[in-house]
């Protein structure tokens, strides 16, 4: 008789948006150079390995590719001399772990990247926890970037004694961690859910005038309200923010 086998796999999607600040053509190089610094292919696989270990999953083959700036001068300027691309596919015993960045000038001043996070496992470690790898400021490698959306999907079934004893297990993560985000949650179904985390207004405030010693604040809510209205993909997620916004105010 053939063993009854049933699986679980369960992957995390993460988007990071991360914002760098330029005054003008002339901090452009600027402004490239500290984007290569923190969004470096061996940093990102460094991250990619801590979230396989925090998984408990094995690495069985790693592979990246590092795209050149292209593109020519005149309007395309800003885009030709920031388009830097990293990606890499971490092939794990159980299933991958991808990663790829992204960037757009649309906001004026901002050069905005975009990290987009790929964690999916058939282990019976919790996907979430992979999250803490990537955001949390606590070393150099960590993004701590202005905006995060998290998707959540689990698929398969797991069962108990009899094919009517499903079982699900409790994939979830304290986002009490993330005391510097607001947060925007919407759960879809036992299987799907979504998040949304916003840098506080004060850790925002915080983070660019400790880098560029003055910032304006009406540019920090200006900013705040172009990553919402731009990434969010959610009006839930809108309306609990707005709530926010209303009761501090």
């Amino acid at each position: 008789m053939i063993k009854k086998i049933s699986n679980v796999s369960t992957t995390l999607i993460v988007n990071t948006y991360d914002c760098f600040y330029y005054s003008d053509d002339q901090d452009i190089t600027s402004c490239q150079n500290k984007i290569s610094k923190k969004y470096n292919s061996t940093d990102l696989l460094d991250i990619s390995r801590k979230i396989s270990q925090t998984i408990q999953t094995e690495i069985l083959h790693e592979s990246s590719h590092n795209f050149e700036p292209f593109g020519d001068s005149g309007s395309l300027l800003i885009q030709a001399d920031l388009k830097l691309y990293n990606s890499a596919t971490l092939h794990l015993k159980e299933s991958h772990i991808t990663f790829h960045t992204y960037i757009e000038d649309i906001f004026e001043h901002f050069a905005i990247v975009r990290l987009e996070y790929h964690i999916s496992s058939c282990s019976d470690a919790n996907v979430y926890d992979g999250l803490k790898d990537i955001v949390l400021n606590k070393n150099n490698h960590n993004i701590f970037p202005d905006l995060v959306s998290v998707d959540f999907i689990r698929r398969g079934a797991k069962y108990g004694n009899t094919h009517k004893d499903i079982l699900y297990d409790a994939n979830t993560w304290g986002f009490e961690n993330f005391g510097k985000y607001e947060i925007s949650s919407v759960t879809q179904s036992l299987n799907t859910e979504h998040h949304t985390f916003l840098l506080e207004k004060d850790s925002m405030v915080q983070k660019y005038q400790s880098e560029y010693n003055f910032f304006p604040i009406d540019k920090i809510e200006e900013l705040r309200s172009f990553l919402l209205s731009s990434y969010s993909d959610s009006s839930i997620d809108l309306n609990t923010f707005d709530k926010k916004s209303s009761k501090n105010s």
